[in-house]
């Protein structure tokens, strides 16, 4: 997946997190989509929540987009998604889940 595509793909799913990864993607920022076998929305829904309720719990500040990011996910259900991450600033990454052609953006964190 090329910059453009991702772009494309980020200004279309329309969330704050989509939007600052696409701003940074435009702005030259480092990227990557991981090739390989996607995974279960939902596995990864499962996960992230977790996540998202400790770093809550510890009061860690993040860039990820949990508030509109989770639901996206489980919205998703079981349709299989791709992992990519946008660098926001050192250290701290949007994480983005594609559709396993890579043709949409289904969540960003």
């Amino acid at each position: 997946m090329d910059r453009e595509d991702l772009i494309a793909a980020l200004d279309e799913h329309r969330t704050d997190g989509a939007a600052e990864a696409a701003l940074a993607l435009r702005a030259g920022a480092g990227f990557q989509v991981w090739p390989g076998p996607t995974a279960p929305a939902s596995r990864l829904l499962a996960i992230w929540s977790f996540r998202a309720q400790w770093m809550a719990e510890d009061g860690v500040v993040t860039c990820k987009d949990f508030a509109q990011g989770l639901p996206a996910l489980r919205r998703a259900g079981s349709t299989p998604v791709a992992l990519g991450r946008v660098e926001m600033a050192p250290g701290d990454n949007h994480l983005v889940f594609l559709a396993a052609d890579l043709s949409s953006c289904v969540a960003v964190l």
